[in-house]
């Protein structure tokens, strides 16, 4: 009866254990690329957007990264999300208002984020081993920077700088919120792939009327249906706010292209086997 009785208990131990299958079906070649947000994501031992928590994202075997993308007053570029400083640092105000010199060295102010710093992009890429192996969605934050085209034209000079620095234009999608920002890109460098930031309709309307590669979109605001929508008009998804295991699942079935996950251990577990 022991005996019996250790056999079922093995069997369902390696029933629980079996990865399940999902069968997908869209525009990435079916099958999802699996990237931190941020990094490790909300919640990570490491800040979001800091070199170690994109470090040990990758060397976990995501597939890539978001990235949030800010300006200096110098035209560097920074990995930084808040607004302000003030929000999560030891420093003050807007990344377009200083220079890089005012700003390197700034530290997160939370115990447990004390020790890591902001980084620029420049720096973020010379510590990545062959960068150009890896997926990054730049998540472009300009905030209430002065937007006039003297400012795009800046910004998308170090944009360009760094993708072409890298050898990443096959690796980098950049994601923009509003009509200007894409104008102003593909006037300089229509090879660089974009995706609009946005809700639903103003998304797919951008999408459509300038051929860029897809919409980036949160989870909450997608179904099957509205996916299979986007995917018959070419156009590919990109989705966020999955911050649990049964939302990195409910983005899998719906058949996304991207996922940005805050619960990276568990998604590469069931969509990259070993």
């Amino acid at each position: 009866m022991k005996n019996i009785f250790f056999l079922l208990a093995v069997v369902m131990i390696l029933f629980s254990c079996r990865k399940k299958e999902f069968e997908i079906n869209n525009l990435n070649g079916n099958k999802i690329t699996v990237l931190g947000h941020g990094g490790m994501g909300i919640g990570s031992i490491y800040p979001m957007n800091s070199l170690e928590s994109i470090l040990n994202c990758l060397n976990l075997g995501a597939d890539g990264t978001e990235i949030d993308v800010q300006m200096t007053k110098d035209g560097v570029l920074i990995a930084y999300h808040d607004e302000t400083f003030d929000e999560s640092t030891n420093l003050s105000g807007k990344a377009h208002t200083k220079t890089w010199d005012e700003i390197k060295g700034t530290r997160y102010t939370s115990p447990i984020y004390s020790n890591y710093e902001v980084i620029s992009l420049d720096d973020l890429f010379q510590n990545i081993s062959n960068p150009d192996e890896y997926i990054y969605f730049f998540d472009i934050k300009l905030y209430d920077a002065n937007q006039n085209a003297d400012f795009f034209n800046k910004f998308n000079s170090a944009l360009i700088e760094i993708i072409d620095k890298y050898n990443l234009l096959e690796s980098v999608y950049v994601e923009f919120r509003n009509e200007s920002s894409i104008i102003a890109l593909q006037e300089i460098r229509p090879d660089i792939r974009q995706f609009i930031f946005n809700e639903f309709e103003y998304g797919l309307s951008l999408a459509e009327q300038y051929n860029i590669s897809g919409i980036t979109i949160s989870l909450n605001e997608l179904s099957k249906e509205r996916v299979e929508l986007l995917h018959s008009r070419g156009i590919m998804i990109a989705t966020f706010n999955t911050h649990s295991n049964k939302r990195n699942i409910e983005a899998i079935e719906y058949n996304v292209d991207f996922i940005q996950t805050d619960r990276l251990k568990h998604l590469i577990k069931i969509l990259k086997p070993k």
